[in-house]
């Protein structure tokens, strides 16, 4: 088994979530679009599949859009930080949680009106004011000693890494601390 590389975990999350199939719609009627070594077929009012990454190049260029892409709304976050103000541990959300509010807080900013740049605001507040809440916890679960499994089964990727990262941090930190005590008994 590979030793954990937060650097490279972290990485691979991101990957992963643009990795993912999106229903898009054509708008457009094209023969052919080459992405990287692969052709796309695009007809107008067809639906299909394709990598989460290259959809939204696609829609850029207003030559697909995106169908039935996941949305956080506020009422929406308003229950998750007030569910998660509730709960000793984790609340379960959705595993692209993060990475669907980020493109969402960043598509209000492209807009530029005064009424969505409010609603980016709240959004932005919501969302650190729910990572200062899961990050105390995340913290809490990786000072436990034996099997947290029970507890980590609601964080999602981001905060698993975080999870893992501490754990393994804290483990070596402590470790490095009992060595050095026994070789030097005036610690």
């Amino acid at each position: 088994m590979s030793e954990f590389n937060p650097n490279l975990e972290l990485k691979r999350i991101v990957f992963d979530f643009e990795e993912k199939n999106v229903l898009v719609k054509g708008l457009i009627d094209i023969p052919a679009i080459n992405i990287g070594t692969g052709k796309i077929k695009i007809t107008k009012g067809s639906e299909f599949e394709i990598p989460f990454w290259v959809a939204r190049i696609l829609e850029e260029e207003k030559l697909v859009e995106i169908k039935n892409l996941k949305s956080f709304d506020i009422p929406y976050m308003q229950t998750v930080l007030w569910d998660e103000s509730k709960s000793q541990t984790p609340i379960q959300l959705d595993e692209d949680f993060y990475p669907v509010v980020s493109l969402q807080i960043e598509n209000l900013t492209k807009k530029g009106e005064i009424y969505t740049l409010r609603d980016r605001e709240r959004m932005e507040a919501l969302l650190k004011d729910i990572i200062s809440k899961r990050r105390f916890k995340i913290i809490k679960l990786s000072q436990k000693s034996g099997d947290p499994s029970p507890f980590i089964k609601h964080l999602t990727p981001e905060e698993f890494w975080l999870f893992k990262t501490l754990r393994i941090q804290l483990h070596e930190w402590e470790a490095s601390l009992v060595k050095s005590n026994k070789n030097n008994p005036s610690f």
